[in-house]
This record gives structure tokens, C-alpha cells and sequence, in this order.
């Protein structure tokens, strides 16, 4: 069998089994293995493999996901007794060249989008901002999973973690998230206030992520504050987290993240006053009577 008759069968096994987050990365990871494709699988040695992600014009945590991808479709290909070792354990990613930067929302940009907020779509942006959602999981919302009550929203996607976090909604967002609770005609918290709801109350879906971040660009522009990333969202909080000295246990449940490596690596911005600061505290002549 090939490479691509093999992820054929795992793409079916999995597609019910797996989180949509999920099986929509096994499938992009797929599609980065295309000089595979043809090779008989069993055949495919592990130097082919680490050529394949050597060849990725990615970044470090892109080709990360693909090894992933290639580690659980190994894993398949053993219990299926296509073969007996999982040859993806053995590649190396490459280290990159230069630390990624991490672009955040500053406390003047967060405060120009409130000031703002009667403008479309920036109350999402606040949202993003105060909740650290990505935005796959901020367009899935559905109200069923918004604790008004107790001021919870429950789950998210991506990890095992991440599916079943708490983020507490922070009392200057709530008035924003009550108020679309209440006023959404969908399942969905977030919604597209422009719709004509004739044609798209009956579908009862959520807002494409396309669209959402071509709204997020527009906004940002209009206000005329710098380009970012929807996911910079989610580095800011982490990053205003880590400022305000919460412990690793906190943001890690905030974020929904196994371990505190992965926030501090990809998405708490070091600033280097503040280290200045923190070293300029310590008293290495305490002890000097």
C-alpha cells in the first residue's frame, strides 16, 4: 500500500474520533507530504522522512505538527501490522535561525479598541484579547458552553487540555458577551450582525474563519492600529499573565496548554526593561555584614 492509500484509511478511521481542530491539522499536515504520496509505505525509510521535513518552507512548530501527523499515522500503520516501527520517531527538527517574534496588543492599543467599541467587530477583538481563544474555537462558540451564572466559558479545541479548560470571563467583558448571548438569532455566540438572517437563520452555522479574520483586519486598520495576527490575541493575554506574576498552573489552564514551555516559547513576549528590573532587584551583598 501507499503512503496515500494508507492516510486514505486513517483519514476515515479518524474523522469521527478526533476533535475537527484535529483532523483539519492531520489533513493539512498531509498535504506537506506530497513527494510521499506514491512511495509503497512499508518502503519509506527514516532519512526520507527528515529529508521531507528538511525541505519544509516552514516554521520550527509547523514541521513539529507534521512530525506529529507522520508519528500517529505510524502508529496506525503498527496496529494495522503494516509494519512494526515507528520510523517518524527518529527525525530531528531543525533549530531555527532566529528567535520568532512575538507581536502583542499594547496596553494603548487595547485601550483605543475600547474606546472604539461601538465600531463592528472590535468587541470580538476584546474577546479574543481577554479570553485567549483561538479563533476557530471563538467562531464555534456555541451559547450552551457560556456560564452567565458563574461567568465560565467551557471548552475550546486543539489539546486533550485545551477541550475541557475553564476561561473565566473577566468582569469588563462580560456586559459585551451577556449582551451577545442574549441577542445571537444562531447557536453561536458570535455572529455576524450584517447577515441577512432570511437566508442564513436556517443554516444556524458559525462565521467562516476567512471572514472573521478579514473583519479583524479591517478593523485594526480602521483604527489604524499595527497589523497583527488573530492569534496575537491569545499572545497577549498570555503574555499580560505573565507580567501580572500568575502562576504556570493558572495560564496553563487559561490557555489550555499541557506545559508552560509551550507558552513561554511561542507566546509570552520577553521585555527586556523588565528583565533589566528583575535583575536589578537581586542583592548579591545581602548576606555581606
Amino acid at each position: 500500500m501507499t503512503f496515500e492509500e494508507i492516510f486514505n484509511l486513517f483519514k476515515e478511521a479518524q474523522e469521527k474520533n478526533v476533535a475537527k481542530a484535529t483532523f483539519k491539522s492531520y489533513i493539512n499536515s498531509y498535504k506537506r507530504c506530497k513527494p510521499l504520496y506514491n512511495l509503497i509505505f512499508r518502503d519509506i525509510k527514516a532519512p526520507q522522512l527528515q529529508s521531507l521535513i528538511n525541505s519544509l518552507n516552514c516554521s520550527k512548530g509547523t514541521k513539529s505538527i507534521t512530525k506529529g501527523f507522520l508519528s500517529v499515522l505510524y502508529k496506525y500503520a503498527i496496529e494495522m501490522e503494516i509494519l512494526t516501527t515507528n520510523r517518524a520517531e527518529h527525525i530531528k527538527l531543525p533549530k531555527e535561525s532566529k528567535p520568532k517574534k512575538i507581536n502583542i496588543f499594547t496596553g494603548y492599543d487595547i485601550k483605543k479598541l475600547w474606546d472604539n467599541i461601538k465600531i463592528d467587530w472590535v468587541e470580538y477583538i476584546l474577546i479574543m484579547i481577554y479570553t485567549g481563544m483561538r479563533i476557530g474555537e471563538a467562531v464555534n462558540l456555541k451559547k450552551e458552553n457560556v456560564d452567565l451564572v458563574n461567568g465560565i466559558i467551557f471548552g475550546g479545541n486543539k489539546t486533550e487540555k485545551g477541550m475541557n479548560r475553564k476561561i473565566p470571563i473577566r468582569d469588563d467583558i462580560y456586559p459585551i458577551i451577556k449582551n451577545l448571548y442574549e441577542n445571537s438569532p444562531t447557536d453561536y455566540l458570535i455572529y455576524n450582525k450584517n447577515w441577512v438572517f432570511k437566508k442564513k437563520q436556517d443554516e444556524n452555522k458559525p462565521i467562516r474563519e476567512n471572514y472573521f479574520r478579514d473583519k479583524f483586519n479591517e478593523t485594526l486598520q480602521i483604527l489604524g492600529i499595527e497589523k497583527h495576527q488573530t492569534h496575537d490575541c491569545r499572545k497577549t493575554l498570555a503574555t499580560f499573565m505573565s507580567k501580572q506574576q500568575l502562576n504556570e498552573v493558572q495560564i496553563t489552564d487559561i490557555l489550555g496548554h499541557e506545559s508552560i514551555n509551550t507558552t513561554n516559547d511561542y507566546y509570552i513576549k520577553v521585555d527586556e526593561q523588565e528583565l533589566r528590573k528583575s535583575i536589578n532587584k537581586i542583592d548579591f551583598l545581602k548576606d555581606v555584614v
